[in-house]
């Protein structure tokens, strides 16, 4: 049996997880949603095979634990399987779920037909090569000059950039895109 709590109160509990990439997500049905206050301040988060993630507040006894709760409202096909479930951190306590990384994406992964920032998160997950020339970029995101630059200043665009160790430069035939040596770096 899995379950999340905060403070010593359950805030879910289940047999019916969903495990993906090391989370237990559960299922709407099993969360005491009293104890959740969407928080749409908190902004929301891409994930290149995911999609967009809309954040919740654990409020339990009058004390907030700001967005501790994540749930993926339209998730794309690829991780179709977290429709409907809702996945805990920043201090929930969740214990009974499997271990290991569980349902990870999918590869070959797809891009999916995303284009834009969306699409050019997805190219700095899945490069051709350390080094994008701005073509290698347009034919993957239908991004070049201006527009790349502005795709480049998006939020999530940026943490995938650190994450993957990417940075932008003015090259002699245009924009190229970088890649250090190393792992991934960890972002929270």
């Amino acid at each position: 049996m899995a379950k999340a709590s905060w403070k010593g109160v359950t805030i879910a509990e289940t047999d019916e997880i969903e495990h993906v990439e090391g989370n237990a997500y559960f299922p709407v049905s099993a969360i005491d949603m009293s104890k959740l206050e969407e928080n749409p301040g908190f902004g929301t988060t891409f994930c290149h095979w995911k999609g967009h993630a809309d954040y919740y507040d654990v409020v339990v006894d009058g004390e907030r634990l700001e967005g501790a709760a994540w749930r993926y409202n339209a998730p794309y096909g690829q991780a179709e399987n977290i429709r409907d479930h809702i996945a805990f951190w920043k201090g929930v306590e969740v214990m009974g779920g499997p271990e290991g990384p569980g349902y990870v994406e999918p590869q070959p992964s797809r891009r999916d037909g995303k284009t834009g920032w969306e699409a050019l998160c997805w190219l700095l997950r899945h490069p051709s090569s350390q080094v994008l020339s701005e073509a290698d970029v347009q034919a993957n995101t239908d991004l070049a000059g201006d527009a790349l630059r502005d795709a480049w200043q998006e939020n999530d665009v940026q943490r995938y950039a650190t994450r993957y160790r990417w940075t932008l430069e003015d090259g002699e035939d245009g924009i190229v895109l970088r890649q250090s040596d190393g792992e991934p770096v960890s972002i929270e």
